[in-house]
C-alpha cells in the first residue's frame, strides 16, 4: 500500500489500534481534499467548534479528544459531518450526514473510502 500516507504525528509508541486510527483519519482527510472538499472545522465537545485552515489543524483537534465530528465542504454546497470515535480501530469512521440527492458527491466519496486499505 504505497500510496497510504502515515499520520504526521505517528509514533511507534502508540498502541496499535491508535496508529490504525490516526492513519485512516490522515488518509481521509487527504482523500477529501483530492475530492474537492475542505476541512471547515471540528466540533471536539468543546463550547466552540475549532476552526481549521489546514488538515494538520483538524487532525490535532480530532486527536486531542476521544471523539470528535470533522465538517468538511465542497464549495458553498453545505457542511457534511463524519463522527470519529476513538479506541474503534479500523472502524473510527463511525457515521457521516450527506445530502439526500448526493449533489455534491459526498456519500459516493465516503462509500468509496476504504478504511482497511488506507492504514
Amino acid at each position: 500500500m504505497s500510496n497510504v500516507a502515515k499520520a504526521p504525528d505517528e509514533n511507534p509508541e502508540h498502541a496499535t489500534s491508535a496508529r490504525i486510527e490516526r492513519r485512516i483519519v490522515w488518509n481521509l482527510i487527504a482523500y477529501l481534499e483530492r475530492g474537492g472538499f475542505r476541512v471547515v472545522e471540528v466540533d471536539d465537545g468543546g463550547d466552540e467548534n475549532v476552526s481549521c485552515a489546514d488538515a494538520k489543524t483538524a487532525y490535532d483537534a480530532i486527536f486531542a479528544v476521544d471523539d470528535a465530528t470533522l465538517f468538511v465542504a465542497k464549495g458553498e454546497l453545505g457542511l457534511h459531518g463524519i463522527v470519529l470515535v476513538g479506541g474503534n480501530g479500523e472502524d473510527v469512521i463511525s457515521d457521516w450526514s450527506f445530502f439526500a440527492d448526493d449533489h455534491d458527491g459526498f456519500n459516493a466519496i465516503m462509500g468509496a473510502f476504504k478504511p482497511e486499505e488506507n492504514w
